[in-house]
């Protein structure tokens, strides 16, 4: 009975007589994304104007309108419907749109990881061939990658200080092994200290910090708590045998792994460990 009354609201949906297809102008494949991340790369690639859903936690650039369809915490079939998609991007499980793929099998449900450098040069080549564009996908991965290479050319040679990175200072959580964020602090020249016995994004504690001993403490936080985050931890290390570096990220886009990981962040993680080797430095 369930089923049947989501088939014919669906139905309702999908074969409306008198309803306005969201951004009837968009270009195939129409194209709906279930993931911040993959928004992000679609646009970084101009492929922006093929998308025609989005989730609460995507974030378009200012000014695109574009209706949101849902998030991974609440798949509804029927805003998915109610824009007509011919692709759905996701980084999470494809079963989780069983119920989608039973009342539209032609939409094509893609599962595109995200959780190292390498994958993030893989989504935008998989990204391109979906769109009809491989070349563009080549480019794009080829400039990933030679952007990573000029940071590690960069820092090549130096001492690695010890790093951990944290989100928040209040209950934080730090990235493991596993992580993009763990490479890119390799990438940048730095050791990350949370990655020796630590996967993926786990919490941890103000103990397990000091007793890492970290020169440096990167730490994503908001704006508005970005100068109490530096007093934290600058306070909580202050009696640390050496100097601890501090430094406070407010731009979330950090853990969004997208072109501008090795385009921007990259070189901004080697400017705070490597301050030396900042161009225009003279050292």
């Amino acid at each position: 009975m369930k089923r049947a009354m989501i088939l014919f609201l669906a139905m309702l949906t999908f074969f409306g007589c008198d309803r306005e297809l969201p951004r009837p102008e968009a270009p195939a494949p129409r194209t709906v994304s279930f993931s911040p991340a993959l928004t992000e790369l679609m646009f970084e690639m101009e492929f922006g104007n093929h998308i025609v859903g989005v989730t609460t936690y995507c974030q378009p650039p200012e000014g695109v309108d574009i209706p949101i369809v849902g998030n991974d915490l609440n798949i509804t079939v029927e805003p998915i419907l109610a824009v007509e998609p011919d692709i759905l991007l996701t980084q999470s499980s494809v079963g989780r749109f069983d119920t989608l793929a039973s009342l539209r099998p032609d939409i094509r449900i893609e599962l595109i990881k995200i959780e190292t450098l390498s994958q993030i040069a893989d989504a935008m080549v998989k990204l391109a061939d979906l769109m009809g564009q491989p070349t563009k996908g080549q480019l794009a991965r080829i400039k990933f990658l030679a952007e990573l290479k000029n940071v590690r050319i960069r820092v090549a040679g130096r001492a690695r200080p010890k790093v951990i990175f944290l989100m928040g200072h209040h209950d934080p959580s730090t990235a493991g092994r596993g992580t993009f964020i763990d490479e890119l602090i390799e990438t940048a020249g730095g050791v990350n200290v949370a990655a020796d016995g630590r996967q993926g994004w786990p919490k941890i504690g103000i103990e397990a910090i000091l007793k890492l001993k970290p020169d440096v403490i990167i730490c994503e936080s908001d704006q508005s708590t970005a100068d109490e985050a530096r007093q934290y931890w600058s306070e909580l290390t202050k009696a640390s045998p050496q100097k601890v570096r501090v430094h406070i990220v407010t731009d979330k886009r950090l853990t969004i792994p997208t072109g501008r990981t090795a385009g921007v962040f990259a070189p901004m993680l080697a400017d705070f460990l490597h301050p030396e080797t900042r161009r225009g430095s003279g050292k």
